[in-house]
């Protein structure tokens, strides 16, 4: 399976998010490859620190996109693609290789007029595909409270896309990084920011 994540704007918890779906494919026993295909490589770091037994690859062109995925299909049971913010040709690549396609979005009407271009292209992918791939909202940085993050999830729900529950503004996700763990590994502290990620990785990989 060959899961990519993009958006057309950055700061919505993206790489936060690819980095766990790897660590949670570990977690399950599948072989893994990460590419990150994101030119601030933030990933790149995290990903070697955690130790984890997941093949670390920086691809950062639409060509190596569609000819290195075809390659490394066969290597792992599973790929995971951090992609760039905007809607790039390398965006525009991941969307004709990946199998689902993930949209992290802000709590904000601006984060999900971001995502609904991403949408856009996919949509354009799927034209052309025939199908695939298989795209699903993000909801992420909520204020459970918060007016503006129960106006987004309201609004979210007419882009076409299905819509996960989301996950909250904690203090863990942001500290993950700078820890060199994912939230499951960060004790009781981190406990609801664990099982809010563990259930949207659920979410994600249906099951």
């Amino acid at each position: 399976m060959i899961y990519g994540l993009t958006n057309s704007k950055g700061g919505v918890g993206k790489t936060t998010i690819a980095v766990h779906l790897a660590a949670w494919l570990v977690k399950k026993k599948r072989s893994v490859i990460f590419i990150d295909a994101d030119p601030q490589s933030s990933a790149s770091q995290w990903i070697k620190e955690l130790a984890l037994p997941i093949q670390l690859e920086q691809i950062d062109s639409p060509e190596e996109i569609i000819h290195r995925l075809a390659k490394l299909a066969g290597d792992a049971n599973d790929i995971v693609i951090d992609g760039p913010a905007g809607l790039s040709a390398t965006t525009r690549a991941i969307m004709l290789r990946a199998d689902r396609v993930f949209f992290p979005c802000g709590p904000s009407i601006l984060d999900l007029r971001a995502a609904s271009k991403a949408v856009q292209l996919l949509r354009e992918a799927q034209k052309t595909r025939k199908g695939k791939p298989e795209g699903l909202l993000i909801p992420n940085k909520l204020q459970k409270r918060g007016r503006l993050s129960r106006e987004m999830m309201n609004a979210a729900k007419k882009l076409g896309v299905d819509v996960t529950a989301g996950v909250c503004l904690r203090q863990s996700f942001a500290d993950s990084a700078g820890q060199a763990k994912v939230v499951w590994q960060m004790g009781a502290g981190a406990l609801l920011a664990s099982l809010e990620m563990q259930q949207l990785m659920k979410d994600m990989t249906r099951g």
